[in-house]
């Protein structure tokens, strides 16, 4: 059985363990599929974190110490050109990862599809069980079943 389309409307026994089947391999997606992204989102906000911290401190030792600090870290390090140059370009492109990495989150709605997979992965779970302990109705949980289809069409099949 590949989709819940395919489903017979009688609400028999074997209508009732295919729908089982059929919620049982949706909840699998959705793990994987959660598995997955709340992973990439935790390293996204991570590298947001770290990018944005190392943009303040390398700015805070130009800003803090001034001229002298700077003549210091030019002439310890070698350096052939300013050192507050270096650390301005440096500040200037972890500011820009932190910035380009949180608006990427945003722009593909990484926690409102977190939030909805995990809602509807519950919402599965509690079908499941109503459904084989008979204390949901056939009809309502299939109706409810089209209803997660909808809530995580996000989730592209591969």
């Amino acid at each position: 059985m590949s989709s819940l389309a395919e489903l017979r409307v009688s609400g028999g026994e074997e209508s009732r363990a295919e729908l089982v089947a059929w919620i049982r391999a949706k909840c699998r997606k959705l793990d994987a599929y959660l598995l997955r992204t709340v992973a990439r989102r935790r390293r996204c906000l991570t590298l947001t974190v770290i990018a944005g911290t190392l943009a303040a401190a390398l700015t805070a030792a130009p800003a803090l110490g001034g001229k002298p600090v700077a003549d210091w870290l030019t002439v310890t390090f070698g350096l052939s050109s300013p050192a507050w140059r270096l650390l301005c370009a440096a500040a200037m492109i972890c500011s820009l990862t932190a910035t380009i990495t949180t608006q990427l989150m945003k722009s593909h709605n990484v926690d409102e599809h977190v939030s909805r997979a995990q809602s509807a992965r519950a919402r599965l779970e509690i079908l499941e069980v109503g459904l084989s302990s008979r204390e949901l109705d056939y009809a309502a949980v299939a109706e409810e079943c089209m209803q997660c289809v909808q809530d995580t069409a996000f989730i592209y099949e591969s």
